[in-house]
């Protein structure tokens, strides 16, 4: 009964107390790490919403440029106004005009912004609460233009154009993501009548490889959304399925950290296992719950044994005194008092033992403290922790040293950290700690480790002196934590910041950076520098023909191959597209950087392979020499661009250096190709039709059709006047299908009136290496279905630009099948060779006037006539004789046997108007 007593005043309090302790630190403890879990995964969303708004700045200056020159282009037909109703696929549309030019089916405005890059632009027209695409270069699944479709309704897009306000942001098209911009369109009275956009894809290719290595504690991973619930990117080893069931998860199995990113419309989400979590806060509990499960049984068991000897010894004094001295050692008050005993009684004992137990509870909370505190800063800490001795060989270690380092604990006692591979670069590094000047002084920075298994990482040290009570050294204590993954972090995104992502060469920011440090350098050293600006002529070819990722494949190619060819101090930068800018430093005369870009050209011409392809393209160079020519930084690089322009609208496959002649010419052009714009909108360009008649019958064959402009200052003007300029564009494609078309047309009004014929077109090589030129031809014969194909002949021009004759060949046989012929324009001029002759499918060869006009007095001219002559008929192939002017030339080209003949001899070219009065006059033809 006595012991029961005893149990129930004394040892069930003390244990009662003892575990609520332990129960309230291990309910602090777990939700501390609990929350430190959670802190890191925030800390993780912010490092990914850096990178996203990194990425995001790259592509925005596309779009407000684009979209600026599209608004500028609209400016100078016109204010938009709406002017009725019109037809668009079979759907009434408000007729929305620039000025007095209806927009609704063109695409010239947005092609000219969008026509370098992988952007996309948008005229929209509203109609009660739609807006409508009447003018866009965005292509449906099944790659016509998107015109008719509506701008979603539900989108955000369209919540700001109604309210007249722009929207600017990432939007999904055709499943690829693009920056876009939508701004209102308003008339003269401030009203919304449609909209502009423009839009550029995004390349994630960077974005995604760094999220793909991305995790959290064993089983977390990271998902981003965007603002539809789709996930854009995902750790690798993750199953999209996993991902959804995570972020739905209702049955709070998964934990998530959330981070909204909005100039991307994205969400960014962090998801750990709760239970791993969980377990994770146990094990940093499991040291706590077993040092206060000893302290319990130390304190219990002290007690009980005090008691026992209590309770079988004699008393030694009165009996009230020693319960009272219970009482008070069971209430825990050990404080000394005047109660004295003789020796060996038991409240001798008792006094005796209060006095151990005061010593002893002081000491157990002392050694509480400490343990508390190994506990939690060397224990559990996630940096590593050493100490050394003061020979330098390390006495303790915690268990994240080992983690880092791949030693065990065991390992690394009595070895010197330097045994262990810390500060391995540097082998004297521990013993400048002992001797010299950094002898027992703090030290912290960067050094590199070798792991157990051989490999390096970095690391952030720092190591500290502690001193005895006399000043002398004793240990040195060393923290320190791997910092390997976030350096590389950091310099992944310096170099997202100013690398292009593609070709991962500098980009316009760089360049700009080191064009400045390169003028101060050469100013120093006496020396000139080249600011170059590269275009690549037949890039587009390859774009169109085999796709974008081609494209970037070819690009990639490209700046590693000009890298290798450049110095070191030298920069390749790329600005955009196939365009690129180049420094090169240290020269000091212009034919040392004439040799160089000769090196440069050939290495751009030679051959590329990519896949199972190969594919040759060429570039214009132009460049600038400073102090040559000194000026600004962005000066300079701007006369690089015109003197690149002049080497493009020169033939291209050259480089040209800047002169104040040249950049004249470069905006005369540009003025030229503006005026060219207008010219068409404004329907001055005409076509006229010179008749190719036979020379053994003086029947009429075919017609040729030539475009003419009727320029409002220059007068009329032929194509050489004017196609140079537009030849390395996208609009010699535009100009190419209008004449087609036109033709078709003009033939179908000959038919009407009874005259029925053949008319020919001059279809530049660009335009035939075309993608869709085949299926625009063949919808061409739908619109007109009174004109056979067998009524159209296409006359190659350029042949020099042909650079993949397997494509033209394809092209040829395909529009053959249709029942189109095809003929080699201008033969003998420059470019055109037998192997021309030999390698293109074509039905008639036309010899190059200039052989004719001097065929009655130059004997080698007419041996050339007489020498195509026999070649074609050994082909198999028909002769035109171009500029036949009199009889007697034509005389002679049938007793050689031409075919047909073309010249001011039969006919100049006249309107199509005047064409079935000439027929009526002169089919058959008579040379007189």
């Amino acid at each position: 009964m006595k012991n029961y007593t005893l149990f129930r005043k004394i040892l069930l309090p003390l244990a009662a107390f003892g575990l609520l302790v332990g129960f309230i630190s291990f309910g602090f403890i777990f939700n501390q790490h609990l929350n430190n879990i959670e802190a890191k995964a925030n800390e993780e969303t912010q490092k990914l919403a850096n990178l996203l708004v990194t990425a995001r700045t790259l592509v925005s200056e596309h779009v407000l440029s684009s979209m600026a020159l599209l608004k500028q282009y609209a400016a100078a037909e016109g204010p938009p106004n709406i002017d009725g109703i019109t037809d668009m696929l079979g759907t009434q549309v408000p007729n929305l005009r620039f000025g007095d030019t209806s927009q609704t089916g063109r695409t010239l405005l947005v092609d000219s912004v969008t026509r370098i890059g992988s952007g996309t632009a948008t005229i929209f027209v509203k109609r009660g609460q739609q807006f409508l695409r009447i003018a866009t270069n965005v292509k449906k699944a099944d790659g016509t233009n998107a015109f008719g479709t509506e701008l979603n309704p539900y989108g955000k897009a369209i919540e700001h154009l109604q309210k007249n306000e722009t929207y600017y942001g990432v939007v999904d098209i055709l499943g690829e993501a693009y920056l876009s911009r939508y701004e209102p369109m308003l008339d003269q009275n401030k009203r919304l009548i449609g909209a502009w956009y423009v839009g550029y894809k995004l390349d994630f290719n960077a974005i995604d490889q760094a999220i793909r290595q991305w995790g959290f504690l064993e089983q977390g991973f990271v998902a981003i959304t965007d603002g539809g619930g789709k996930i854009r990117f995902l750790t690798a080893g993750v199953s999209q399925q996993k991902a959804l069931d995570a972020l739905e998860d209702k049955t709070h199995r998964w934990k998530k950290v959330t981070k909204y990113v909005p100039e991307w419309d994205f969400e960014i989400n962090i998801l750990y296992p709760v239970n791993e979590a969980y377990w994770a806060a146990l094990g940093a509990l499991s040291p706590v719950m077993m040092i206060t499960l000893i302290l319990t049984l130390v304190v219990l068991l002290a007690i009980i044994s005090g008691l026992q000897r209590f309770v079988l010894n004699p008393l030694g004094g009165e009996p009230e005194t020693a319960k009272l001295m219970l009482m008070r050692i069971e209430s825990g008050d050990f404080a000394e008092d005047q109660t004295s005993a003789a020796p060996d009684t038991l409240i001798a004992n008792m006094i005796k033992m209060r006095r151990r137990l005061r010593e002893m509870v002081n000491q157990i909370h002392a050694n509480a403290n400490r343990l508390k505190v190994s506990a939690s800063v060397f224990d559990h800490a996630h940096d590593a922790i050493f100490i050394t001795d003061e020979h330098g060989l390390i006495v303790q270690c915690n268990p994240s040293f080992s983690v880092i380092t791949g030693y065990s604990q065991a390992e690394a006692i009595g070895q010197s950290p330097t045994a262990l591979g810390i500060a391995a670069q540097q082998p004297d590094f521990f013993s400048s700690l002992y001797q010299g000047a950094l002898a027992f002084q703090e030290w912290q920075g960067e050094v590199w480790n070798r792991h157990r298994d051989g490999h390096e990482y970095l690391i952030a040290l720092e190591l500290s002196p502690v001193m005895n009570a006399t000043n002398h050294f004793q240990h040195y204590v060393g923290l320190f934590s791997d910092i390997t993954r976030a350096k590389e972090q950091q310099n992944m995104l310096e170099h997202l910041a100013y690398h292009d992502v593609l070709t991962q060469v500098p980009n316009r920011v760089l360049f700009s950076s080191r064009l400045q440090q390169a003028l101060l350098e050469a100013e120093r050293q006496q020396s000139l520098l080249a600011v170059c600006y590269i275009d690549l002529d037949d890039f587009k070819i390859v774009n169109d023909q085999y796709g974008h990722e081609f494209g970037d494949k070819l690009l990639m190619q490209l700046a590693s191959r000009l890298t290798n060819l450049l110095k070191p101090e030298d920069t390749l930068a790329r600005l955009g597209g196939d365009e690129f800018a180049m420094l090169l430093c240290g020269g000091r005369t212009q034919v040392e950087y004439t040799r160089l870009l000769k090196k440069l050209l050939a290495a751009i011409e030679k051959p590329f392979s990519i896949d199972k392809f190969k594919f040759s393209i060429s570039a214009s160079i132009g460049y600038t020499l400073y102090p040559l020519d000194h000026n600004p930084p962005d000066t300079l690089l701007r006369h690089a661009d015109h003197a690149m322009y002049h080497a493009k609208t020169h033939g291209g496959h050259q480089f040209h250096l800047f002169d104040l002649a040249s950049a004249q010419q470069s905006q005369q052009q540009q003025l030229l190709l503006r005026d060219l714009l207008r010219g068409i909108q404004n329907s001055d360009i005409k076509l006229v039709y010179q008749p190719q008649v036979c020379m053994q019958s003086g029947k009429l064959f075919c017609f040729e059709a030539l475009l003419r402009w009727q320029h409002p200052a220059r007068g009329l003007l032929y194509p050489n006047d004017f196609l140079n300029v537009v030849e390395h564009t996208s609009l010699i494609i535009d100009i190419g299908h209008w004449v087609m078309e036109e033709s078709l047309r003009q033939l179908t009004e000959w038919q009407t009136q009874g005259l029925h014929t053949q008319v020919s077109v001059n279809i530049a090589a660009q335009h035939l290496m075309d993608k869709q030129f085949v299926d625009q031809l063949a919808k061409l014969f739908e619109k007109y279905p009174a004109i056979q194909p067998t009524q159209l002949h296409i006359e190659i021009t350029e042949s020099a630009a042909i650079s993949d004759f397997a494509i033209v060949n394809r092209v040829i046989q395909q529009c053959q099948s249709l029942g189109v012929s095809f003929s080699i324009d201008d033969f003998g001029s420059g470019y055109s060779s037998l192997i021309y002759l030999r390698r293109l499918p074509v039905d008639i060869i036309k010899i190059d006037q200039s052989f004719i006009h001097n065929m009655l007095s130059n004997q080698e001219d007419l041996a050339v006539i007489r020498g195509v002559v026999t070649l074609c008929r050994d082909f198999g192939r028909k002769v035109v004789a171009e500029g036949v002017e009199n009889a007697e030339q034509a005389g002679i080209l049938a007793q050689l046997g031409c075919d047909y003949a073309q010249g001011f001899g039969i006919a100049r070219g006249m309107p199509g108007n005047k064409v079935i009065e000439w027929v009526g006059k002169h089919d058959p033809f008579q040379f007189n």
